[in-house]
């Protein structure tokens, strides 16, 4: 039987900054269609961003993209740090910690240039993939399914 422990608040603290993170993201792209006068509902490749350089049109469109990229991944980021820290509350939270840093990496890269993005896609994904991995072997033990321990 699962049972919740006062551990796996580090897990919940851990999806909370997901999401705080991910909101202050986004007022990059608000920023950003400012500074350019891009008004809603241009988003960077509309009729209004015809009227910029292609370095102001880049710029725009990386800033545009670190958000939609989070918001994407968000779903997947949160419940799997929620679900890995039924199973390993402290492990959730360091790898919770280890995506919001590489999250954090990965805007700073990608908003410099396109191609630097790649660090913080490395230092992301890895915790991901170790979070739904660790989730997944801890329901199927939970489930009986598996002999390891």
């Amino acid at each position: 039987m699962i049972e919740i422990g006062p551990k796996y608040a580090w897990s919940i603290l851990a999806a909370a900054f997901m999401n705080v993170q991910c909101i202050m993201v986004g007022f990059q792209p608000v920023k950003a269609r400012t500074k350019y006068k891009i008004n809603a509902p241009d988003m960077g490749n509309g009729r209004q961003s015809a009227k910029l350089t292609d370095e102001e049109w880049e710029d725009l469109n990386r800033t545009v993209r670190i958000h939609q990229n989070y918001v994407e991944q968000l779903p997947s980021a949160i419940s799997s740090v929620l679900i890995c820290g039924l199973f390993h509350p402290t492990l959730s939270a360091v790898f919770g910690g280890a995506y919001l840093f590489g999250r954090f990496i990965y805007m700073i890269g990608y908003r410099k240039k396109a191609g630097y993005r790649k660090y913080g896609f490395i230092l992301f994904s890895i915790p991901l993939v170790a979070m739904i991995a660790l989730g997944i072997s801890g329901a199927f033990k939970e489930l009986g399914l598996c002999k390891f321990k």
